[in-house]
């Protein structure tokens, strides 16, 4: 109940828009242009045209029968079985503890499964200690003006989620759900303390490498990163001399194009045009730039140079990156749906085909990104892997000594959080290089002591 109670939307679209046929296609990415029309005009609030938004739903509500009857035919119907067996090797494989969450009206139940074994507890509804740590990053002073009520607050939510029964794994899969959803586990703190050094304080970041993921089916499916160079297309619209400036944004790009190489669209260029016309071509997606989580009457939204985009017309980008990073604010919020998710800019890349994402909780500072950023693209030069590189990114920001006390709070570092596999092709590429040399020398010192004893009968 548990698992099927998790993004199922999402999964099932994902799993029939891989499998459908042209035709299927064409009618889904038509729905999608239709339900983006309703959309915009709807929220043009009293100017709306109500006449257009009531033709838009009819020839919605054609396409969709349409669609139904070509379903029909084709029944691409998914299996949502979880393989026990398959899940338990992966997790072995990717040396994993796996914690699973089920938000209940009465109860929060917990599932964790490691070393072939699932346990189950479970806590009373804590929805207001989920509510009151959140509250904390609100804004960048709640924290730093109540370091010790953070540290409590902290403290003891880390103890209601049962967190203690698996602490210092080296990896966790998180599957959260409700609230949860919008929570930074690396910012929850393992012990009781006392002290103000941000750097100091023992945060569950210190313990393992978080990743998390929409369900255990998008683990247990997820496929590992493309044998490819890694190559960038990095979107920086910068808005010099606006009141959206970005004025860290150059540094940024400057750190990610010290290693890798890419096609980096900046200002004027950085359009939503051409990012679709280029979009497919790299193996990894960065966006530095504005983005909102929208309100009650405007969806989740990301900036490009010439327009905003809403999270759903994303959908039809049809893409396949090794990672997307949503270097913005509120990326990963939008109106939630309780058992599907946030309906946010993370979730129109991941419709679109992206499986590893990068991306925000709360409004960030530019400052602050773009250090955490550089740390992070350096940790991936060096052939770590994506959840490895964002974990220790976040460790090198808090002991830089060029970052003050007050900006290593966990309001500057925690809002970025990774979606996705634990393991990409650098390291699978620096395993085969790794076997390669260590053949070479095992083959060196056969043909060595043959020599020897053609030499020396």
């Amino acid at each position: 109940m548990s698992e099927n109670g998790k993004a199922s939307v999402l999964e099932n679209d994902i799993y029939n828009n891989k499998n459908a046929s042209k035709a299927e296609k064409a009618v889904i990415e038509k729905l999608q242009m239709k339900y983006n029309e309703i959309v915009k005009e709807q929220q043009k609030g009293n100017l709306a045209d109500i006449l257009k938004i009531n033709k838009s739903i009819q020839e919605q509500n054609s396409l969709m029968l349409y669609l139904k009857s070509i379903r029909t035919h084709n029944s691409n119907e998914k299996d949502q079985t979880i393989n026990i067996e398959s899940l338990y090797k992966k997790l072995e494989k990717d040396n994993v503890t796996l914690i699973s969450y089920f938000s209940g009206s009465e109860n929060l139940y917990c599932f964790s499964i490691q070393n072939k074994e699932i346990k189950m507890s479970k806590s009373v509804n804590i929805d207001n200690e989920i509510d009151a740590f959140l509250n904390y990053f609100s804004t960048s002073e709640k924290i730093t003006n109540d370091i010790s009520g953070y540290t409590k607050t902290s403290y003891k939510l880390y103890d209601f989620l049962k967190l203690s029964q698996i602490k210092n794994q080296k990896n966790l899969i998180i599957i959260p759900d409700g609230k949860l959803n919008f929570v930074p586990f690396e910012a929850l703190i393992t012990q009781k303390i006392t002290t103000t050094n941000f750097a100091k304080i023992p945060y569950l970041l210190f313990d393992s490498n978080i990743a998390y993921n929409n369900s255990v089916a998008f683990y247990l499916n997820s496929k590992t990163a493309k044998e490819t160079k890694s190559t960038v297309l990095g979107i920086f619209p910068v808005f010099e001399n606006t009141t959206l400036e970005l004025t860290f944004s150059k540094a940024e790009l400057a750190a990610i194009q010290k290693h890798f190489s890419g096609n980096y669209l900046e200002k004027k260029q950085a359009s939503f045009a051409n990012f679709k016309r280029n979009a497919k071509k790299y193996s990894i997606l960065h966006l530095s730039t504005h983005a909102s989580s929208g309100d009650i009457y405007d969806a989740s939204s990301i900036r490009f140079f010439d327009q905003d985009i809403m999270y759903s017309e994303l959908y039809n980008l049809n893409i396949n990156p090794n990672l997307v990073v949503l270097s913005a604010c509120e990326t990963g919020l939008g109106k939630f749906y309780k058992g599907e998710g946030a309906m946010s800019v993370a979730r129109g890349f991941q419709y679109a085909g992206a499986q590893n994402l990068l991306f925000s909780l709360w409004k960030v500072n530019d400052f602050t990104t773009s250090k955490l950023m550089e740390n992070f693209y350096e940790n991936m030069y060096d052939n770590k892997s994506y959840s490895q590189s964002i974990t220790d990114a976040k460790k090198d920001f808090l002991i830089s000594p060029d970052i003050s006390n007050a900006k290593k709070s966990p309001y500057y570092w925690a809002p970025f959080v990774y979606y996705g596999t634990l393991e990409n092709n650098n390291e699978s590429k620096l395993l085969l290089w790794a076997l390669g040399l260590l053949s070479l020398v095992v083959l060196g010192f056969i043909l060595w002591n043959k020599y020897k004893k053609i030499k020396n009968p």
